[in-house]
């Protein structure tokens, strides 16, 4: 069996070495995911950074660029409106071009005409129609006089004619100029509506969407400044938490050892601790301290399920843990007198009332906190405990809401850890939960600003497309207004120009009838004239072969005059048309001056670039966008891998776990079967030393009475080798061969096992029949001289033994002494540091890094307080605005408050002389520099420090600053006294 278990042994270590390298492994695998997961995570917080920063920047450059596309498409329909103007005036200026033409070509055939149908009188006829001329105006003065008064009556009525159908033409052309100009008007005020109708369309969008952005961003805020009271209320909750990683740890590893064996073994109910939860939360600490070494125990329903539960521990070489077997537990009865002295009293309760628990356990809750009474303050536990309890005569436990306790016999005590406000077994569960929801809480803040800084980018975007619409639509309104008052402007003018029209048309009229009556009126004198005249001019007619020259003449000159008169009109005419072809080329350009052509490839340029720019951004954003997603999809495959990393070690962990205890049973196993060889072996060496003692021979092997006889020979085992591995004598003894060869058959088949068992009683039975009867046969003859050589080893042994005694139990005094002084002295010192670091911290780190706070936190744990020298001190730091976190997560900076802040806890519990600090403030910012400065400053201590930055160094009395000199190639001493200089006056 023994062979058997080596080798199993020596398999199981194999075994265990090849599964510790697999767990080595499998650790820096985790490792590594670990530190892919947290550089994903770097690197999708610095892309997601890079994606809040452009979003912003591509919102404005889209923004603009809508901008400047309305303002072209604004411009390009108001140049084609300008070139439909232009056109439109262009066509007018044709038309005018074309009359003027026509004009001057009319004027050019009068005079042609003119000059055509000239009288071509010789200088005879001249004269001879000048003698004729002056013979008959004596005859024709009186009707000479009368043509001459008509011709004057006509050119008056003429030019009063001229001047109506002027007038009327000029009604005409305005009418028809106004008629175009009230419709123009009339487009451009429905374009104006048009445009303030989406204008206003476009204002009540951006105020809905405004509108809807507000109230989300409203919604935003409410949900940010809820989670931030939640925030600060689970941060004062962990502040007030003080329990370590490891306890917390140690917490989860019993969980789950309870949870198997609720698996495991049917009838186990749970661990004291999550079976019950305190009525409110200012009693954790008294039930705390009431369930005391119970908190861990598991409740089970029978002691062999109990017994089941310790077998499964041993088994697999787990912590021994208390059970509580509801069926055996002997719960003493609370004495009614208890109950009426608590119920009189206002600052008690029975702890029983205390928690809340499931009445299937109230045996269970009876048997821990029966008799046991919490007080509010220490003085009502005395008063009851001290006065009206001993009065009564009943003795009970008392506990305080401070976690103080008055036992049954009066002793008063504080456990530390378990008196702690925040380090209760109860709030650890809370902790845990506390934790995990702060990061995601933190996770949901930083979503919250980033929507915040993009709903207020979007919010301003919107605010100034609203006023851009705003203002389009009030200047189409301004514009809408301005044309329909210009258009109604317009229409009265067309009213009085029609009115003018419709004056001038009869006017015009009767100046026609009235020209043509006196031009006939005129005919018919000048008919009466020549008939009177005609034989004067007879002759003068006949040599220029005309039937009557006078009549030739007359008509000549008034064709003249006409012409004349037509001439004039075309010249007004002509004039009239240069002034209103003026006019029309200067609206031509002044509408080239204003077009838009100039503009508008400005800003078709701009827009083409600010497109550009915003097709970059998209591209960029875009390719952020992809890489966000990809470092997504990267991140949740590192944290999957991580995750089964963990689970790989954990299963990992758990089978070097197992292999770890098979082999520790194992080696168990092979100590029992050595310790069980040692003492078969002892057993042999008694057994041969008694058969020469007693003179019994035994049929021996080879030449074994010699190492027998020597056997017998050697001393008594002593003090000084009774920590030996075999007692002296059972080598030899495994030396000495017994022939068993004379043994019958059956005898020699009964050598093992219950049949041995029975022979040896049969021999040992028969060896005692046999003593008596030699006893009373034949007397020991040596008895005298064996007893006195056995009573003087046993003397001298209990001697030795005495002295032994006494030393240990001397050297155990001693060192008890020594270390409870050695463990009073460090928790005298750790008590008093661990109730100074709180404050010193908190001084460093008030209003540091630009925050105005009241400073961070930090704490000192035992990880053990009942043997504070086997674990470690835990040191745990809350920087301002951050959560507790371990020394190794902290920055540079926060390590160099934490340390100076614990530097400077352990001086209040020792004053130093004074102190050197050589360049601590390395790692500092300006705020912290500015913050140690202050502390140290005030230390009543005197300090060195050593330092490069002068916001530390002014703070000083005095300065010492080494420097080379270069000439002497040695090292010189600059002092400068500081306290001569008033406060500021230094820096």
């Amino acid at each position: 069996n023994k062979a058997n278990a080596k080798k199993e042994l020596v398999a199981l270590q194999k075994k265990l070495s090849a599964c510790q390298k697999e767990q080595e492994r499998a650790d820096r695998e985790r490792a590594q995911a670990h530190l892919n997961v947290q550089q994903a995570e770097r690197k999708f917080l610095s892309t997601r950074s890079n994606l809040d920063r452009l979003n912003p920047e591509r919102i404005s450059t889209r923004s603009r660029f809508n901008f400047l596309a309305k303002c072209i498409e604004d411009l390009k329909r108001d140049d084609a409106k300008i070139e439909d103007k232009k056109g439109q005036v262009e066509g007018q200026i044709r038309i005018l071009e074309q009359e003027q033409s026509r004009l001057k070509a009319e004027e050019k055939e009068l005079l042609d005409n003119m000059a055509a149908r000239d009288l071509q009188f010789t200088p005879e006829q001249q004269q001879e129609f000048a003698r004729v001329k002056r013979e008959t105006e004596k005859i024709t003065a009186a009707s000479s006089d009368n043509i001459r008064q008509l011709d004057q009556q006509l050119k008056v009525v003429a030019a009063e004619r001229a001047q109506a159908e002027t007038d009327k033409r000029e009604a005409e052309a305005r009418g028809s100029m106004l008629r175009k100009r009230i419709e123009e008007l009339a487009q451009n005020a429905r374009a104006c509506q048009a445009t303030e109708k989406s204008e206003s369309e476009k204002v009540k969008s951006c105020e809905t969407r405004l509108r809807k952005l507000v109230e989300a961003a409203d919604r935003h805020v409410e949900e940010a400044d809820r989670l931030q009271q939640e925030r600060q209320q689970l941060m004062d909750t962990v502040q007030d938490h003080v329990a370590t990683e490891k306890q917390m740890a140690r917490e989860r590893e019993m969980a789950q050892v309870c949870s198997q064996l609720s698996s495991a073994i049917p009838g186990v109910f749970g661990r004291v601790f999550d079976l019950c939860k305190p009525a409110q939360k200012k009693l954790h600490v008294a039930v705390n301290v009431a369930l005391g070494k119970y908190l861990d125990a598991i409740v089970v329903d029978t002691a062999e399920t109990a017994r089941n539960c310790v077998r499964y521990l041993k088994e697999r070489l787990l912590a021994p843990m208390t059970f509580l077997p509801l069926n055996e537990l002997r719960v003493p009865s609370i004495d009614p007198r208890l109950g009426e002295l608590v119920a009189q009293e206002r600052a008690a309760r029975l702890a029983l009332n205390c928690v809340n628990f499931d009445d299937r356990f109230a045996r269970a809750f009876e048997f821990v906190l029966g008799g046991v009474v919490v007080t509010d303050s220490m003085a009502d536990g005395r008063r009851m405990s001290f006065g009206e309890g001993r009065a009564l005569g009943i003795s009970f436990k008392v506990v305080t809401l401070a976690g103080e306790a008055i036992a049954k016999n009066g002793n008063l005590s504080v456990n530390s850890d378990a008196a702690k406000e925040g380090a209760t077994r109860f709030d650890l569960s809370e902790a845990d939960g506390a934790k995990q929801r702060l990061d995601a809480l933190d996770r949901r803040l930083h979503e919250l600003q980033r929507f915040a800084t993009s709903a207020e980018s979007d919010r301003a975007n919107l605010l100034e497309e609203g006023q851009r619409s705003e203002a389009r639509r009030n200047e189409a309104a301004t514009r809408f207004k301005q044309c329909e008052d210009s258009r109604a402007h317009k229409e009265v003018e067309l009213e009085q120009s029609k009115e003018a029209l419709s004056q001038a048309q009869p006017t015009v009229k009767r100046l026609n009838d009235e020209e043509n009556r006196l031009k006939k009126e005129r005919e018919n004198v000048e008919k009466r004239m020549s008939e009177a005249v005609r034989g004067y001019y007879a002759d003068l007619s006949a040599a220029m072969g005309v039937e009557d020259v006078q009549k030739v003449e007359r008509e000549w000159r008034r064709a003249k005059e006409a012409a004349n008169t037509r001439l004039e009109a075309i010249v007004r005419h002509l004039r009239n048309i240069n002034a209103e072809l003026s006019m029309l080329q200067m609206t031509l350009q002044e509408g080239t001056e204003v077009s838009a052509k100039d503009l508008l490839p400005k800003l078709e340029q701009e827009a083409k670039e600010c497109r550009v720019q915003e097709a970059k951004l998209e591209k960029e954003t875009s390719a952020l966008s992809s890489e966000i997603k990809t470092l997504e999809e990267q991140l949740r495959t590192y944290l999957d891998e991580e995750k089964e990393k963990d689970r790989v070690l954990s299963k990992i962990r758990q089978e070097t776990k197992e292999q770890r205890q098979q082999a520790m049973v194992i080696e168990k196993q092979l100590n029992d079967l050595d310790s069980e060889v040692r003492t078969l072996a002892e057993g042999k060496s008694d057994i041969l030393k008694q058969s020469v003692l007693e003179d019994i021979e035994l049929p021996l092997l080879d030449d074994a009475m010699g190492m027998l006889q020597d056997l017998a020979d050697q001393p008594a085992q002593d003090v000084a080798s009774a920590t030996q591995e075999y007692a002296p004598g059972s080598e030899e003894a495994s030396r000495v061969k017994v022939d068993f060869s004379t043994l019958p058959p059956e005898k020699a088949a009964a050598s093992v096992g219950p049949a041995a068992k029975m022979l040896e009683e049969e021999y040992l039975a028969e060896i005692d029949r046999l003593k008596l009867e030699m006893k009373r046969l034949s007397p020991n003859l040596k008895a005298l001289e064996q007893l006195k050589t056995v009573s003087e080893g046993m003397s001298k042994a209990s001697k030795e033994a005495d002295v032994a005694r006494r030393e240990i139990e001397s050297l155990e005094v001693r060192f008890e002494t020594v270390k409870k002084a050695r463990k009073d002295r460090f928790l005298d010192c750790f008590q008093k540091v661990a109730s100074e670091i709180s404050n010193v911290y908190k001084r460093l780190t008030a209003n540091t890094a630009g925050l105005h706070s009241e400073g961070g936190a930090a704490y000192l744990d035992l990880e053990d307080t009942e043997e504070p020298f086997l674990a470690g001190v835990r040191f745990t730091a809350m920087p301002p605005s951050k959560g507790f976190r371990d020394m190794h997560l902290l920055s540079g900076g926060e390590k160099t408050l934490a340390a100076m802040a614990l530097l400077f806890a352990v001086h209040a519990y020792q004053k130093p002389p004074f102190m050197v600090l050589d360049e601590v403030d390395a790692a500092l910012d300006a705020n912290n520099v500015r913050a140690l400065a202050g502390y140290v400053e005030q230390a009543d201590c005197q300090t060195i420090v050593i330092s490069l930055k002068d916001r530390f160094f002014v703070r000083g009395d005095a300065l010492v600053g080494v420097w080379k000199n270069k000439p002497k190639e040695t090292s010189a001493v600059l002092t400068l006294d500081l306290t001569q200089y008033a406060p500021g006056e230094v820096a």
